[in-house]
């Protein structure tokens, strides 16, 4: 066992499966694991808000955000009722994006790889798994209906975008990572056989008793409904357009209840407060 938890990272293009691993993933593994949805710039507010609604300033708020995860991931780390960090997207996202896009107004990628190399890469966890799950641009638009559902989620149904984040993912993204990712190719492939791989990397790790729960905890049988509990909370801060749907039911965790959905989740504490889980805002439930 090492002395600090583990950090796993999940990545890649749009529609690989990354959400719906994560969500299959956190009820099973329970108090033992914590974990970071999907980066959100419409769920940060404040000083935490992105400075400029460019798309570079969004790329820098990714950039920043990511810094900070670091940080919080190398604290909640070395808390000893944490066995395993998990983690929707890092720095590899933003540095995809920027290489993949063309649009006007973005960050050069130069200038995201070198804040990654100054920053974010000293700021990392010990031990960081990096999961890269593959999916071709023609199969990434087929599993989300080839139609974006949000008209600000158009860009991510740009078949270009698509082809050339596709490249990034393949050709670069593993010299960007802290040790050599696993890379799963999801089109053809089962939930429980990608599920498969990513326990057996977790086994290598030396978390083998989480990794025998993982492959045998059976798949969701359908996209779960709102709980009505965060019904207020989840309309309050942007309903479908800041969460997407739900992705798992609620499950108990650490004494409250969590509900995750495909771009952030909502916790419920002891007393009845609802919320956004948010490690990074508030550490402190980091802490069994």
């Amino acid at each position: 066992m090492p002395a600090h938890a583990p950090v796993l990272v999940l990545d890649g293009p749009p529609g690989a499966g990354k959400t719906s691993l994560l969500a299959r993933m956190v009820p099973v593994l329970g108090d033992e694991c914590l974990w970071f949805t999907e980066p959100n710039a419409r769920l940060s507010t404040g000083l935490r808000a992105p400075v400029h609604p460019s798309t570079a300033g969004h790329s820098l708020w990714f950039l920043r955000h990511e810094l900070d995860k670091a940080r919080a991931a190398a604290r909640l780390a070395a808390d000893p009722a944490t066995r395993l960090l998990i983690s929707d997207r890092n720095h590899l996202g933003a540095l995809a994006y920027c290489w993949a896009t063309r649009a006007d107004d973005s960050l050069p990628y130069r200038t995201a790889r070198d804040f990654y190399a100054r920053h974010i890469a000293a700021a990392l966890p010990e031990q960081v798994l990096t999961a890269i799950l593959l999916v071709s641009p023609s199969e990434s638009l087929t599993r989300r209906g080839n139609v974006a559902e949000r008209p600000r989620w158009q860009q991510w149904f740009d078949q270009g975008l698509l082809e050339r984040l596709h490249v990034f993912y393949t050709d670069i993204a593993p010299t960007l990572c802290p040790t050599p990712p696993v890379i799963i190719k999801t089109d053809g492939a089962t939930p429980d056989t990608v599920l498969a791989q990513v326990s057996g990397l977790l086994g290598e790790a030396g978390l083998t008793d989480m990794a025998t729960r993982l492959t045998a905890a059976p798949a969701p049988e359908s996209r779960p409904e709102l709980d009505p509990r965060f019904r207020p909370v989840y309309d309050a801060l942007g309903g479908l357009e800041s969460f997407g749907h739900p992705f798992t039911e609620p499950f108990a965790h650490r004494g409250g209840t969590v509900q995750l959905c495909q771009l952030g989740a909502l916790h419920r504490d002891r007393a009845g407060n609802t919320g956004l889980w948010d490690l990074l805002a508030e550490p402190a439930r980091g802490a069994a």
